[in-house]
């Protein structure tokens, strides 16, 4: 055979392949990039048991807003915390005063300080029987309520670990903002600092009971020191 012949075949033979290999390389499936961080896609919840306890209400507890929404109670294994939608208030401490014997279904579940909680679905006292169900839709929504106000700061209010600042006491009002916010203006944050700020009042919600009549500000803007910052 005419080796210009045979040389011209294995050049053919030569581009075939790689042709043929561009074409299969692209189309081999891309592998799926990595979910950027926060992209994750969430759990599913686990099942979780509805179980009765029972035992007498010790007392009301409270979130940081001083709003009452939940209760310890003496069982026969020991206290427990038993957690409950805040626009519930009125309507579970009107049926389960301290002292009442009530009967809870629920489920456990853990309390943001770790502590073991559970969570109420129903609750029974004295024949009468409060559900947990959504709160009911206002004909007319709050309004939100702008306020500029400036004063001293009375005292630095620490959530339930006492580790973190979630709230600064202003005379009667308790100001509010992200909790990184705090850690940023540090030191500026003591006792007897006078500060000026603007923001919007927590409107009051049906059904809520508050432990303490404070007026809670979410903060937008906040001067102390002479210097002024936008949040």
């Amino acid at each position: 055979m005419n080796s210009n012949v045979l040389n011209q075949g294995k050049k053919i033979a030569a581009v075939a392949f790689l042709m043929t290999a561009v074409i299969v390389n692209a189309q081999a499936p891309v592998p799926p990039k990595d979910p950027r961080p926060g992209m994750e896609k969430p759990r599913p919840e686990a099942l979780k048991e509805i179980t009765t306890i029972s035992g007498t209400v010790s007392k009301m507890n409270s979130n940081d807003d001083f709003v009452y929404d939940g209760f310890y109670l003496n069982s026969s294994g020991g206290p427990v915390l038993v957690k409950f939608p805040p626009h519930l208030g009125s309507q579970i401490t009107a049926l389960a005063g301290q002292g009442s014997q009530v009967s809870i279904k629920g489920f456990e579940e853990a309390a943001p300080n770790g502590e073991k909680a559970f969570r109420m679905k129903l609750i029974t006292a004295n024949g009468k029987t409060v559900e947990d169900t959504p709160p009911a839709v206002p004909q007319t929504p709050p309004q939100e309520v702008s306020v500029t106000e400036s004063g001293t700061i009375t005292d630095l209010q620490k959530n339930k670990e006492g580790n973190a600042v979630v709230g600064i006491f202003v005379d009667n009002t308790i100001l509010k903002m992200p909790p990184h916010l705090y850690q940023q203006l540090g030191q500026a944050l003591v006792k007897g600092a006078k500060i000026s700020f603007t923001g919007f009042k927590k409107p009051n919600h049906s059904g809520e009971v508050a432990e303490k009549k404070f007026n809670i500000v979410h903060a937008r803007t906040i001067s102390v020191n002479g210097k002024e910052y936008t949040l």
